[in-house]
């Protein structure tokens, strides 16, 4: 026996060693990616097969990836591949959001900082987190531009309800805007004008470009939802301001006329859906083209597909002007995306009884659509039915497969082994 356990020891010490020892690199896979293709991000890694591999070149690799600010988390699990060679996995978390950059007061373009930037950074697709890391490199970058004679910052902006973008300025910074006001316009008070600017441009850095962007994506939207679809904001002047540090800027409007709405297409979507897909908008019936009604009805049609198993569903708003009849017709752009379905209920912290009972109220069947807001509904059901005595927390925790389009559900009880009562009702139907 003792012979055998110490040849078994010398075994692990031999595929220790082996795995501490320099062997070229046979291939490399990257799990977890959504966002980026593996390709690119094997490429930031540095590595690529053939080279010599170890915990080393692995650990610096890993550190690249980290260090580019375009990841949460990054692991590794490398094994042999072969007689002498390693199979190397990367295991990454992406961070979920990127955006689009936008230079401002600087001697150099959006467009030249982008092209600069996929030359150099394999990550770079156009859009960029908004972490301290990425920013920090693309600011470096932008000051090589310059030759190093100015100094660049970097933050991430709202320029609009629920739109961001990575502005990168002087790092001394330009005046910030202090004040705004309107005048010109006959449709929408100035009050209300200044209301809607100040959501986004209040003390921020004050550029024509930027401010424009702020006009368009902040207080364009409010004319269109009153059929203004041709609004011009026809002046802007800026001085320094008396009360406030920074500059007072005021805006000239001419609103244009006034358009009706033609009708609302689809486009895109689900084969055969056109007729579902408007009503899930539920639009009301409009002489005047308002767009905020519109963009509302983009907004239920997300909910409305997320129900029907379409998770990672996109729906824009699009126009087409007709100024000789003063019309104007939307679109609802639809990009469905792949179709989630149900696969497994788990169920934690429950005797038999109760989870026969639990299981027994779950509507979605494998292989049914998956509704996105089923789980929690299905909670808040099961705490009004009093299934339980002296029922505790209950968490329940989707784990979405964006590979094989499949959800899993967990739910977990708190308390377990409670007793169930007999439900009011056989089961629950999806919502």
């Amino acid at each position: 026996m003792g012979t055998r356990i110490y040849l078994v020891l010398l075994l692990f010490a031999a595929l220790a060693g082996a795995q501490n020892r320099s062997f070229p690199i046979d291939s490399i896979t990257v799990e977890g990616n959504r966002i980026l293709s593996a390709q690119v991000i094997v490429e930031a890694s540095g590595l690529k097969p053939g080279d010599p591999g170890d915990a080393a070149a692995f650990d610096a690799a890993r550190d690249r990836l980290i260090a580019s600010g375009y990841f949460e988390t990054v692991g590794y699990r490398y094994k042999p591949a072969g007689a002498k060679g390693y199979q190397i996995t990367f295991e990454v978390k992406e961070s979920a959001t990127l955006y689009p950059l936008r230079v401002e007061a600087l001697p150099v373009t959006a467009q030249q900082v982008a092209t600069k930037l996929k030359a150099v950074d394999p990550l770079f697709t156009g859009r960029m987190p908004g972490t301290k890391q990425a920013i920090d490199r693309v600011a470096h970058e932008i000051e090589q531009m310059l030759d190093g004679k100015q100094e660049v910052a970097g933050r991430v902006i709202t320029t609009g309800p629920d739109e961001f973008e990575i502005q990168f300025l002087p790092r001394r910074g330009v005046p910030a805007v202090a004040t705004v006001a309107f005048e010109g316009s006959k449709a929408i008070s100035p009050i209300d004008l200044r209301n809607k600017i100040a959501e986004v441009a209040f003390g921020q850095p004050f550029t024509d470009s930027g401010f424009r962007v702020f006009l368009d994506n902040q207080v364009r939207p409010a004319f269109e939802a009153k059929g203004y679809m041709r609004v011009q904001f026809t002046g802007i002047t800026t001085t320094p301001s008396t009360q406030f540090q920074g500059l007072d800027v005021k805006v000239t409007v001419e609103d244009g006329p006034q358009y009706t709405l033609s009708g609302v297409t689809v486009k895109g979507g689900p084969e055969g859906e056109t007729a579902h897909i408007l009503k899930l908008a539920k639009l009301p019936k409009m002489t005047i083209a308002d767009f905020d009604q519109i963009r509302d009805g983009a907004g239920r049609i997300r909910e409305g597909m997320h129900h029907d198993g379409y998770l990672d569903v996109d729906v824009t708003v699009d126009k087409k002007i007709y100024d000789a009849d003063r019309t104007v017709e939307a679109f609802l752009v639809v990009n469905e995306g792949p179709r989630y379905t149900f696969r497994k209920l788990t169920v934690n912290g429950l005797g038999l009884d109760g989870e026969a009972a639990i299981r027994k109220m779950w509507s979605v069947k494998p292989g049914d659509p998956y509704p996105q807001e089923y789980p929690n509904y299905f909670v808040s059901e099961v705490k009004k039915e009093g299934l339980f005595d002296n029922l505790g927390d209950i968490r329940a925790t989707p784990d979405i497969d964006r590979k094989t389009h499949v959800v899993d559900v967990t739910l977990d009880f708190k308390t377990a082994d409670l007793a169930p009562k007999p439900p009011r009702r056989p089961g629950l139907p999806p919502i």
